[in-house]
């Protein structure tokens, strides 16, 4: 998870018309939406969610109260946003399709930001799918486009993840959001083995030459420290570890972006 910048991304000029046109009546959905979230959030009648607090105000589906879905044309902004990436697991979404509209907080328990651009983020079906309707009973999740998520998630060269310093944030968001699961860390670790991989040549280069091999290299870190590279977070943390200890008397400037802790 990288640090995401929402600058661009916002709602269409016409987005309350959508939504008015959406809801029955959307007034009445507001008022009950602000009066459902005064509930403590751990009582069994907020997380039996709003479609159960307040069915009249929504649409129904297959007989069953549900949120009209108008976020799906935040899709392009939302993926121009994560660079074509899940926002959380950074895997490619390698089309529109593909890709999911995900409310951070889910509308199930906050359902006055169920169409809230700011509420929303691109997720694969994995991650979106392993969140669901969750939200811790206390604090939160690791937002990406907050402070620098980089600074709590440390990656290792087996394609796991972990919470830096143990932070409580960062570990919830790894378990809810199943960032170790096995085909993500697969994909990881093949991504991780690729970069190596090039990154030996380099190493070997520098001792025949030392100014070629760390153009070499410095190449290389430019390519994965690329916002726009699947799994960059964990690419540039891997470089960082493997270069110091391959070449420890060889210092690449940007590989100090992050200490490992």
């Amino acid at each position: 998870m990288i640090r995401l910048s929402r600058y661009g991304v916002r709602a269409p000029v016409n987005w309350r018309a959508v939504v008015d046109r959406a809801l029955p009546d959307f007034a009445e959905y507001r008022r009950l939406a602000i009066q459902f979230e005064t509930l403590p959030i751990n009582s069994n009648q907020r997380r039996a969610g709003f479609s159960t607090f307040a069915a009249h105000v929504l649409r129904r589906r297959q007989n069953r109260p549900s949120f009209p879905c108008c976020w799906s044309s935040a899709k392009e902004a939302l993926a121009a946003m994560s660079r074509q990436k899940c926002s959380y697991c950074e895997g490619e979404i390698n089309s529109l399709r593909a890709g999911q509209v995900e409310h951070f907080k889910p509308k199930s328990l906050f359902p006055s930001l169920a169409y809230v651009w700011g509420n929303y983020f691109l997720a694969c079906g994995g991650c979106n799918g392993a969140k669901s309707d969750r939200w811790p009973s206390a604090g939160g999740y690791l937002r990406p486009d907050q402070g620098d998520p980089t600074t709590e998630l440390a990656f290792d060269l087996d394609g796991t993840v972990r919470a830096r310093r143990g932070t409580a944030k960062a570990q919830r968001t790894i378990e809810d959001m199943e960032l170790n699961r096995t085909w993500l860390v697969r994909r990881r670790k093949t991504h991780i083995k690729q970069m190596l991989s090039r990154l030996k040549m380099a190493e070997e280069v520098v001792l025949v030459n030392r100014g070629v091999g760390c153009r070499l290299a410095k190449h290389e870190l430019k390519m994965v420290n690329d916002p726009a590279v699947a799994y960059s977070a964990a690419l540039t943390e891997c470089f960082s570890l493997v270069w110091k200890t391959a070449c420890p008397r060889v210092r690449l400037a940007s590989t100090q972006r992050r200490s490992r802790q």
